[in-house]
């Protein structure tokens, strides 16, 4: 048999098993297209406002272990952030002008969940920032609060509650009126 000739019939199998075989599979294929509803499955917060602060121990830029509690007694703001996001980087600026107007009065404080210590510091460092900066290395702070993106504002009483939560990037007049309710 010439070599054309084997070459044809091969393909020709070829092409017959291949459609058995989609004849074969062919009911055993979904052929509905399946729809997910994807709502519940977009980052969220969790709403803390009248919640009491958790309690978990946190790591300052220095290396040393920072229990939440040692943030009660002053009125306090803390900012929720990470250097790669961008309105975390924009919010900074503002966050250390407040703070350093408001400095007699409120505790500011910035909590990373997603950088090194160096990486934090130096980040916030070119933002003016003199506030205390802490780290949430294993999670366990955000995880506690239902806290699924950055940045977040938490306005915290002296005796370590809630008082208000913002999500996302902040303007100056916000911050103020946020600053302001604290006070109260």
């Amino acid at each position: 048999m010439p070599a054309r000739t084997r070459l044809v019939k091969q393909v020709a199998a070829i092409f017959i098993v291949f459609v058995l075989g989609i004849l074969l599979v062919q009911p055993f294929i979904s052929t509905e297209i399946e729809t997910y509803d994807l709502s519940n499955e977009i980052a969220t917060n969790t709403d803390n406002s009248g919640r009491q602060l958790a309690e978990v121990d946190l790591k300052s830029v220095a290396g040393e272990i920072v229990s939440t509690n040692s943030l009660l007694g002053t009125p306090t703001i803390i900012n929720i952030w990470y250097s790669t996001c961008e309105p975390c980087r924009r919010e900074l600026p503002v966050l250390a002008s407040a703070a350093a107007q408001y400095r007699d009065l409120v505790r500011f404080v910035g909590i990373n969940i997603k950088d090194s210590a160096s990486v934090a510091k130096e980040f916030a460092a070119q933002y003016g920032v003199e506030f205390e900066l802490l780290l949430d290395t294993n999670g366990l702070f955000i995880s506690e609060l239902g806290i699924a993106t950055a940045p977040v504002t938490l306005a915290v009483d002296a005796q370590g509650v809630i008082i208000d939560q913002v999500a996302g990037e902040m303007s100056a007049s916000e911050l103020d009126e946020l600053v302001r309710g604290l006070l109260k």
